[in-house]
């Protein structure tokens, strides 16, 4: 069976959060739960794919997010990551047929929610901060990609997490 890869973070934009050093989120005041639950709460039946945080080190920071709806479609969702509000919401990259069954699959077998995978690898490293989390498929099994970057020693992590049993199955760095 052929793996479908899913890049749901492509077009999240150009920055990646994880080379930012750990004093750059300063201006973040919305944590990646709570950028989670509001970009949820804007599409109905819907269902986060994919996070990432956008210029951290800026006095703007946005969450820009991917959530599925019902019919595999997917959304984005922008979040003022200092005030929590919602910036707007779009349409989402086109995903061709397969990779829109291959991600509604992938959801649907998922029974760890990205909040609790991020809980799960954040919860052992003392103060971290959760810029990106992305629903991927490994082995034709649901996993989150959950990065973490660690604010004493600015360590950048990413953390492969079964999406079915929370168990870790991979860090490497980022």
């Amino acid at each position: 069976m052929p793996v479908v890869a899913l890049s749901l973070l492509v077009g999240c934009g150009r920055d990646n959060p994880l080379n930012e050093p750990a004093e750059r989120y300063e201006n973040v005041e919305i944590d990646h739960e709570r950028a989670i639950r509001l970009s949820v709460a804007e599409v109905t039946g819907g269902e986060l794919a994919a996070l990432k945080l956008q210029d951290p080190e800026s006095v703007s920071p946005v969450w820009e997010s991917r959530i599925a709806d019902r019919e595999g479609q997917l959304r984005t969702v922008r979040i003022d990551a200092t005030r929590g509000e919602v910036l707007g919401t779009s349409p989402g990259p086109d995903l061709t047929d397969s990779e829109r069954q291959e991600l509604t699959r992938l959801l649907e077998e998922a029974r760890l929610l990205p909040g609790q995978a991020a809980r799960e690898v954040a919860d052992t490293t003392n103060g971290a901060v959760v810029p990106a989390i992305e629903l991927d498929g490994r082995d034709g099994e649901p996993v989150w990609k959950v990065s973490v970057l660690g604010v004493g020693d600015e360590s950048a992590t990413v953390h492969v997490v079964d999406a079915r049993t929370g168990e870790v199955l991979e860090r490497s760095p980022a």
